[in-house]
């Protein structure tokens, strides 16, 4: 008789901890299905013309000091403009702005790029003349590179003046992989792993 009601409990508790075990199981898997995760870029955001509908790209500069220079005034400014072309986000013109050198720069001026692997690139001036340190560069064809290599050193030569300005010694980690990181976000971007909000006022 006891044996008889101990089989009896033991059933009784296999059945309700199935039963507790199937509806976790189920509840998991209607959460997992209705709360989807989605990621927000951190480091392109967009803003849209309330107007016309136009969507422009935006990604923060980053700043590149000299070597031997004071760490404030000298060194060179890049930010990589962004498009949109048959609704997948590319790269666009390179904006470097140089300043701490004297007189002005024209078409043509070079910026070597060095990379820790040991290749280089050299990049040309388009902007036809600024006196304020603006070229203009592009990366076309070479994105694979500058996606899979750290920066290593950055060599400017204005070629009105035939002045140069180094970064290698003051490259920071963050100057090292600017270029590599914003171009991984946009392939996750276009892969839709990740999504672009709003440009923050």
């Amino acid at each position: 008789m006891k044996r008889t009601i101990t089989t009896i409990l033991l059933s009784t508790l296999l059945i309700v901890s199935y039963s507790q075990s199937t509806d976790s199981i189920t509840n998991t898997s209607v959460d997992t299905i209705t709360e989807p995760i989605i990621i927000e870029s951190k480091l392109i955001s967009k803003s849209v013309d309330e107007f016309t509908d136009e969507v422009d790209y935006f990604v923060e500069g980053m700043v590149f000091y000299a070597d031997g220079g004071d760490l404030k005034t000298e060194g060179m400014i890049m930010q990589l403009f962004l498009k949109s072309k048959n609704e997948k986000l590319k790269a666009g013109t390179m904006y470097f702005k140089v300043a701490g050198m004297t007189g002005c720069i024209d078409k043509g001026s070079t910026l070597i790029v060095m990379f820790e692997n040991g290749t280089k690139t050299t990049l040309t001036n388009f902007n036809s003349f600024s006196c304020k340190g603006v070229n203009y560069f592009s990366i076309a064809g070479k994105e694979d590179l500058f996606k899979n290599n750290k920066i290593k050193a950055l060599k400017y030569t204005n070629k009105r003046t035939y002045e140069s300005m180094v970064v290698k010694n003051n490259m920071t980690d963050d100057n090292k992989t600017h270029l590599m990181n914003i171009l991984l976000e946009i392939d996750k971007i276009n892969s839709g792993e990740v999504t672009v909000g709003l440009t923050k006022e």
